[in-house]
């Protein structure tokens, strides 16, 4: 199993086998860097390239291949692009854009990230859905040059990822979150017929994106956040009902267009859904926000390892943020031990790792991985 590539280690630990050594991630949407944090990690390396900014509305960098490289991290993404038409009426002023949903997101001043403070859809009603104006899932211009990307990280040995908002979220962008789930339970015709629409045009952009990437891509994430920090969003019979079904629709435009593994992005107190996410195809839990009631890593890999693969799981919520490198390294070697035995972990933060992080926390986390 000596010199293992990035790819050849991760899909070993995708298909719960025991690679070389734990596989890595860092850097994506949902094992991001702030960038505050990343202007002082690349200043600790010397890295002199300028900053690219990997998500607005989250605040994250791109992080450069020497940092990658330095941190041996095994995976690299191919996202889908924004279509060329989209204006997103940005205000400087105000620190206001509208995204390609129609939504506005504002950013408090002093603040890190953007707030969804306006919702296009308004009314519970069917014509509300029929005039909407939606995003074209068939536009060129957000898939033009992906093949190039996704083939040049697969031929250096990368194992290669995606991530995309699913239907639960992208209709609480469309309505308000609150707004969304009270219409689960007071307005269930309209929601049913919102979030068909909306998993309508998502599954349509995941088969165009996956025509242009497909033959690279080894895992396909889908962000729906289901969980509090204490329990759940939503109870388990409606998730089952009005949720799950759109998320996969999703999935089943993966599995029909790649041979990628399903990846679920839920933070929170989610224990009680994971048979449930196994029953629907999800391959991949991530980010297995330790500090959660319930998210123990021992018990997660006990009752779901067999069934499931864990991505995640070093808490960037309070160990990153405020321990020390001795504690980041302690706790590092806990999770390996609890989630690595017998394959099925992707090591990464708990979340995207906010500014203010020591940097000799960062770095004691992944020097303590390998």
């Amino acid at each position: 199993m000596d010199n293992m590539s990035s790819r050849e280690r991760v899909w070993k630990a995708f298909n719960h086998q025991m690679p070389d050594r734990v596989p890595l991630d860092f850097g994506s949407k949902g094992s991001g860097l702030a960038l505050r944090t990343y202007e002082e990690l690349k200043c600790r390396f010397g890295v002199k390239t300028p900053t690219k900014v990997l998500d607005q509305r989250l605040g994250l960098a791109v992080i450069d291949e020497a940092i990658l490289n330095r941190f041996q991290i095994d995976t690299r993404y191919v996202y889908m692009q924004s279509s060329k038409s989209w204006d997103p009426k940005a205000n400087l002023l105000e620190d206001t854009f509208i995204d390609e949903w129609g939504a506005t997101l504002k950013r408090p001043e002093n603040g890190f990230y953007y707030d969804h403070v306006g919702f296009p859809i308004k009314e519970p009603t069917m014509e509300a859905i029929k005039k909407h104006k939606w995003l074209d899932p068939d536009d060129p211009t957000r898939y033009a040059g992906l093949r190039e990307i996704a083939k040049d990280y697969y031929d250096r040995g990368y194992s290669v990822g995606s991530y995309m908002k699913g239907t639960f979220e992208t209709v609480g962008i469309l309505r308000g979150f609150e707004q969304s789930l009270m219409d689960i339970a007071i307005e269930p015709e309209f929601y049913h017929a919102i979030s068909d629409k909306v998993s309508e045009i998502l599954s349509r952009m995941v088969e165009n994106f996956l025509a242009e990437v497909g033959d690279y891509l080894q895992f396909f994430c889908i962000t729906c956040d289901l969980g509090t920090q204490i329990g759940l969003l939503i109870s388990p019979d409606y998730f089952r009902t009005s949720i799950r079904p759109y998320e996969k629709r999703i999935y089943e435009a993966i599995r029909k267009k790649s041979k990628a593994k399903v990846a679920h992005h839920s933070c929170g107190a989610v224990f009680p859904l994971i048979p449930d996410l196994i029953e629907a195809g999800v391959d991949i839990l991530n980010p297995i926000q330790t500090n959660a009631r319930g998210m123990d890593t021992a018990l997660l890999k006990k009752e779901f390892g067999k069934d499931i693969c864990f991505w995640g799981g070093i808490d960037a919520q309070k160990i990153l943020p405020l321990g020390t490198p001795t504690d980041v390294e302690r706790e590092v070697k806990r999770v390996m031990a609890d989630l690595s035995p017998g394959g099925g972990f992707l090591f990464a933060p708990s979340h995207d790792i906010q500014a203010f992080t020591p940097i000799d926390n960062v770095i004691a986390m992944y020097n303590a991985a390998v």
